[in-house]
């Protein structure tokens, strides 16, 4: 192992939601523990973002266009036209000629293709050249968890061909590669599938976050070893503290734009709508039972599915109080918010996480299959409901059960929460095992001091 070696985190963090930067945050603190002297260097979409957020230095792992550094926010008022149905887009009589012959809408779409290429490249090879130079110091590479294996947004382009890029820039430099505990899908293109199953086998060493993320990755032809290893997150530093029986009865909901066509790949006003309602239902239904609730997001844009739920509230239900919305803005203050509820209500995937790691009684509806794996994992899976078919009604009885039930989950989950701190030791010393397979070239990036 090199005297001071160079350890570079890459992922999509320092972006638009906390719960993606609970990874990093969890690395840089362990790995800071386990290899005295290392210098960390960080790669992600906006390394401004991530420099003055961890404090170390960053730098680009894709090409963005000139000026923008932070993730995309539409204009209030595209927000809201999203209730109403658009009108259709004019197309053009040859638009849908050309549409309506096979051979001819291919070759439109290669010239397009060849024609973008052709104006990019020269830019892409200076990004490359210089993404050389920045990765050949590092003696590890950590990809990090959240889903930097899918293509849901982005497509084929955005992280299939950036992962491919990373794991050939690794090979060339000599840089162990590592994912770790690696969340994959939605994937949707099987080309997408490919790519990504050819960059794992790339890479020294491999870990997914949950079962089916490793199911997912197996169908699409990565046969090589991978186990399955907690969410990063699950190893933050924390330590949990029981609310005292003075601060009443407290409830945190967590809303998330699944499905909000300006937000998501897919959108559904309808399935959107009935979502919406159903959290309101619930806020007015605790409320008259004595809670107080709050509604916190962990991503800017969850303010959106706030904002929605306290107008129909107000319209609504308006004998019930419109609860306050807090949008989290570090990983610390994260924890502390979940940490101050007594019961959380959750559809991100990092909330179910992260009531897992303050010990919080935890309802989840799902979007994704791995929200629902979180839960059983922690014993709670009756208590996990698809996205697509919630409703108030059976919402409402599960939560009446985990609060009747909240003293003997609570225990349950510090138990659970150990063997997850425990499981993910084990793989940071696997990890770092990895330094000691390159050379010691001295690190071209000074140490850094950081939190």
């Amino acid at each position: 192992m090199a005297a001071s070696p160079t350890i570079g985190i890459l992922g999509t963090f320092a972006d638009a939601n906390v719960g993606d930067d609970a990874g990093p945050t969890a690395l840089l603190h362990h790995f800071g523990r386990l290899v005295p002297g290392a210098s960390f260097v960080l790669f992600c979409r906006f390394p401004a973002a991530a420099q003055e957020r961890f404090t170390f230095p960053a730098f680009p792992v894709q090409r963005r266009p000139p000026g923008q550094t932070r993730s995309w926010q539409p204009p209030p008022g595209l927000v809201e036209s999203f209730s109403q149905e658009p009108a259709p887009a004019p197309a053009s009589r040859w638009r849908a000629w050309a549409r309506a012959i096979p051979p001819l809408r291919f070759a439109v779409r290669a010239t397009r293709t060849a024609a973008t290429v052709l104006r990019q490249l020269p830019a892409e090879l200076r990004f490359l050249w210089q993404s050389y130079r920045r990765l050949r110091p590092v003696d590890l590479l950590l990809v990090a968890g959240s889903n930097p294996i899918f293509d849901f947004f982005g497509g084929f382009w955005g992280y299939p061909y950036t992962m491919w890029k990373w794991a050939m820039l690794a090979r060339i430099t000599g840089t162990r590669l590592a994912f770790v505990s690696v969340g994959a899908g939605p994937i949707v293109s099987r080309r997408s599938g490919r790519l990504l199953a050819w960059v794992l086998r790339l890479a020294d060493y491999v870990s997914f976050r949950d079962e089916g993320s490793r199911d997912l990755m197996r169908r699409h032809g990565f046969e090589g070893p991978a186990p399955v290893c907690p969410d990063l997150a699950h190893g933050l530093p924390f330590t949990p503290r029981p609310r005292d029986s003075s601060d009443g009865l407290r409830v945190g909901i967590n809303p998330m734009i699944v499905y909000h066509g300006l937000f998501w790949p897919v959108g559904d006003r309808d399935l959107y709508r009935r979502y919406v309602e159903t959290l309101a239902a619930l806020v007015a239904a605790l409320h008259r039972d004595g809670f107080e609730v709050f509604l916190y997001g962990t991503q800017k844009d969850d303010a959106v599915p706030a904002g929605e739920i306290q107008d129909v509230l107000r319209t609504t239900f308006p004998a019930a109080a419109v609860p306050e919305y807090l949008g989290a803005e570090t990983v610390a203050g994260l924890l502390q918010l979940c940490a101050s509820a007594d019961v959380l209500v959750t559809t991100r995937f990092h909330g179910a996480v992260f009531g897992v790691i303050t010990r919080r009684p935890t309802l989840a509806i799902c979007y994704q299959g791995k929200t629902r794996e979180v839960l059983q994992a922690a014993g709670l899976g009756e208590f996990a409901f698809d996205f697509e078919d919630v409703s108030h009604a059976p919402l409402r009885a599960a939560f009446d059960r985990l609060w009747e039930r909240r003293g003997e989950i609570r225990v349950t989950l510090d138990r659970h929460a150990d063997r997850m701190r425990a499981q993910l030791a084990e793989q940071d010393a696997r990890v770092v095992a990895l330094l000691a397979r390159r050379g010691g070239r001295p690190p071209a990036h000074p140490p850094v001091t950081g939190r």
